[in-house]
């Protein structure tokens, strides 16, 4: 156990309610990045609280569930976030049960300024929070940010982006999509936001 704890370097909880698993991990001060690996994933919703822990909570539909298996790694001063099978998992044949497999729904809580990362394809991506540095690449994923601080870089090649902030630097970009005008006032936070067919929507927060 102890020679588990050192490895770690968090201590973790999990527990399965229903359909969904709940997990959380305990990260020392010495964690400044957060990786999010949402390949199996259809929708993320990411958020920060003023907490030394991470916690996720995987739902899938089907009878999937019992297989499901959330991964929280620590590496050096990086915590690694993904979520997908144990390895012992077959995968069903058939077209519709493989689209049921991949159908697995995030919501993570991380500690507020962190460097995080998401990286997926077909994934929708929801974020609120307050992050140092918040990168996201995505695909045919949309991205939704709502009152997010303080510098946010975006990039897909075809999904649409969403941005409802109070007051921040905008710099939207794309090559064959539309652009709205800008409703942003001027202000601290930076929002870098580029798409290569998708549209970019810019609303103020109410």
């Amino acid at each position: 156990m102890r020679t588990t704890v050192f490895l770690l370097g968090f201590f973790i909880l999990a527990q399965l309610q229903g359909q969904k698993l709940v997990k959380k991990a305990f990260i020392g001060p010495r964690t400044e990045y957060i990786q999010i690996d949402a390949a199996n994933c259809y929708t993320i919703t990411l958020n920060t609280a003023p907490t030394k822990e991470v916690e996720v909570s995987a739902s899938i539909e089907g009878e999937y569930a019992k297989d499901l298996l959330v991964s929280i790694e620590e590496e050096g001063a990086t915590v690694r976030i993904s979520a997908g099978f144990h390895p012992n998992f077959i995968s069903p044949n058939d077209k519709l049960s493989a689209h049921k497999v991949i159908s697995i729904a995030l919501e993570i809580t991380i500690p507020q300024y962190k460097n995080v990362s998401v990286f997926g394809t077909h994934c929708e991506v929801q974020v609120e929070g307050k992050y140092s540095d918040l990168n996201i690449k995505l695909s045919d994923g949309r991205c939704m940010l709502t009152n997010v601080s303080e510098v946010v870089e975006v990039n897909t090649q075809n999904g649409d982006i969403w941005l409802t902030a109070l007051s921040g630097n905008v710099m939207a970009e794309s090559a064959y999509g539309e652009v709205e005008q800008n409703q942003i006032p001027k202000g601290n936070n930076q929002y870098m936001l580029k798409t290569v067919e998708g549209n970019i929507h810019l609303r103020k927060t109410k």
